[in-house]
């Protein structure tokens, strides 16, 4: 029997704010982003009836997805992120509670928050200087998306 090894098996799970995640960051062009990762699980337009249509490049097995401008140079901009092994300033973050996430920022000196309730009933606390927002379901952390 052979075992095969995931490439994504040793892949930093990291948030760096402003900057991306793991070995992802903002300056990567489509191209460059799956030299890293290989094919996304799938790509998908969006946006177009809007003036900012993007493309959205999702990869199932790290429970992550890329949205890339839809302009010459294709440019990431954004990344929401379900993967739980993602660690910010240190800690293991999904499936943590509002408190744990906004003490974790406090003790980063990031404090400017707001807080809605999403119509599907999520609950959301952005950080929108550091262009991030958690997402939480019954007090727990289910997805972050992060931007440039």
């Amino acid at each position: 029997m052979q075992v095969v090894i995931s490439i994504y098996e040793n892949m930093k799970t990291e948030i760096v704010l402003k900057k991306g995640y793991g070995p992802v960051d903002f300056s990567m062009g489509i191209k460059e982003v799956m030299e890293i990762l290989g094919e996304p699980s799938e790509v998908e337009q969006i946006g177009e009836e809007m003036e900012m249509p993007a493309t959205v490049m999702h990869y199932d097995e790290l429970e992550l997805s890329f949205f890339f401008e839809c302009n010459e140079n294709e440019v990431l901009v954004c990344m929401n992120i379900e993967n739980p092994d993602t660690i910010l300033f240190g800690e293991k973050i999904m499936g943590k509670s509002k408190k744990f996430v906004t003490d974790l920022m406090n003790a980063n000196k990031i404090y400017e928050q707001t807080m809605d309730k999403e119509a599907w009933d999520e609950e959301r606390i952005s950080y929108d200087k550091y262009s991030i927002d958690f997402f939480f379901n019954e007090d727990r952390l289910e997805s972050i998306t992060i931007g440039r």
